[in-house]
């Protein structure tokens, strides 16, 4: 009888499995690979497993055979432990987007819509230089047909340096549901990463101070002086006098948008012009006011009742977010099952690793900020 692929995958694998449990010796490795055959084997069983998760399956195998520790044997009953090479095991391609995507979704300052996101191939994040120019008062100059350009001012150049800081996160998972669900268990892992590594930086990307971490928006925004009437309501003036302290040339980029936190966020949703029309309105599936996006940044300071002088941005941040610069590297993931407090209760513990860094590029040094930020009234 022919067999259909599934099954000669199941027989091959079976066989590896045989092996590996009648040799004499246990390698390195051997444990994990057979946890990983008994996997697939119930997948394939089960109908679960498609061919459209083959790159996926191929990640489990990496994950699984990057260790460098060497398992318990039977009747040796002492623990010992050594760490992988720092950086792990690249997750599949598809992998890495969905979690970038879910990341962007809890934190808008880590989406590419929003901000200049820079991803990075692979896990390591070196140096780049950012150029730019300062075009503030850069303007052309008429010149007669045979005359030569002359007197004309170069615009300024400057450059801002992205480096690079390090995240990580873990989660423990147990040797049993890696061998009874292990593509569901990623899907859980693949949420659980987004909303931790965007928990993480977001709140650098908002609060950093750009020497120990990445710059935050709040941070290398200018303060616009504005503070807001009131406490508890905002009004259509609030909105403007924000709106208009910054140059018409960043008013008008594509990427020219509000930050603010939830409870500002709620308040402005309560907000009318003079004749009781609400200030957010709805344009092309984005909530606008003044016709710039709204973006609800979890991370920006709410109002503190006991503070005399409310803080930059509790208000909002409002500005031309493409000059929010944002550099991520792509997730790596090590799995590792013999840390103290794990191993002897079955629980293998994988760590993803994600480096970061973030500058707002202000070419002009200031003089012309990109973006700012106003304050809530005390």
């Amino acid at each position: 009888m022919r067999l259909t692929p599934q099954q000669s995958e199941i027989r091959l694998l079976l066989n590896e499995a045989d092996t590996i449990t009648k040799q004499n010796h246990v390698s390195k490795s051997n444990d994990a690979r057979l946890s990983y055959i008994l996997a697939r084997v119930k997948a394939l069983q089960s109908g679960t497993l498609s061919e459209a998760s083959t790159e996926l399956r191929d990640f489990g195998r990496q994950l699984f055979e990057h260790r460098a520790a060497s398992p318990m044997q039977a009747g040796t009953q002492s623990i010992t432990y050594s760490s992988p090479t720092e950086g792990g095991t690249l997750v599949p391609t598809e992998f890495h987007k969905d979690l970038v995507l879910g990341m962007a979704t809890f934190d808008p300052l880590l989406d590419e819509n929003v901000c200049t996101v820079i991803p990075s191939g692979d896990g390591s994040l070196r140096p780049m230089q950012v150029p730019a120019w300062d075009l503030s008062t850069f303007a052309a100059v008429k010149v007669g047909e045979t005359v030569q350009q002359v007197g004309q001012v170069p615009p300024t150049a400057a450059s801002t340096l992205l480096n690079s800081f390090k995240y990580k996160a873990s989660l423990p998972v147990s040797i049993e549901l890696e061998q009874d669900a292990y593509q569901p268990m990623l899907s859980f892992m693949q949420t659980a990463y987004a909303i931790g590594f965007a928990r993480g930086i977001g709140a650098d990307l908002v609060l950093g101070d750009g020497v120990t971490g990445p710059q935050g928006v709040l941070t290398g925004a200018a303060d616009s002086g504005v503070i807001t009437a009131s406490a508890t309501s905002l009004v259509l003036n609030d909105f403007e006098n924000v709106y208009f302290g910054l140059n018409r040339w960043h008013r008008a980029a594509p990427k020219c948008a509000w930050l603010l936190n939830d409870t500002v966020y709620q308040m402005a949703r309560k907000a009318t012009d003079a004749v009781g029309n609400p200030l957010l309105k709805l344009e092309r599936d984005q909530e606008v006011i003044m016709g710039k996006p709204v973006y609800v940044c979890p991370s920006l300071p709410e109002y503190n009742a006991s503070l005399a002088e409310q803080a930059a941005g509790s208000f909002c941040v409002f500005g031309n977010l493409a000059h929010y610069l944002v550099r991520v590297s792509q997730l790596s993931i090590r799995r590792n099952w013999q840390l103290p407090n794990y191993v002897e209760n079955g629980l293998a513990l994988y760590t993803g690793l994600m480096r970061c860094d973030a500058k707002v590029l202000d070419p002009t040094a200031g003089s012309v900020p990109p973006i700012v930020s106003a304050r809530l009234h005390e």
